[in-house]
């Protein structure tokens, strides 16, 4: 019963360890949140991108962690989409 116990613990201390760690993608630039339909599974896992159209109207592609990417949304204002808390408009 002490094995499984440890080894289950082992196993919930390994996911939480590895769900803390976000990747430290390059910000991107300021603007409105154009696109962010594109979550898709590539080897090594999910890549979430979103698309920003910044005040001079160029769009601009970049890759994002996923708690960016499900805090923006279309007309959102990028970066401040980011720091969204739970539960807030």
């Amino acid at each position: 019963m002490r094995k499984a116990l440890a080894a289950a613990t082992a196993v919930i201390a390994t996911v939480v360890a590895l769900s803390a760690c976000s990747p430290g993608y390059a910000p991107g630039p300021a603007g409105t949140v154009s696109d962010r339909s594109a979550a898709y599974f590539k080897s090594g896992g999910w890549h979430y991108r979103l698309a920003v159209t910044t005040t001079d109207g160029q769009r601009h592609d970049f890759r994002v962690a996923r708690d960016d990417y499900r805090h923006c949304f279309h007309g959102s204002a990028y970066p401040a989409c980011t720091h969204r808390q739970e539960g807030t408009p």
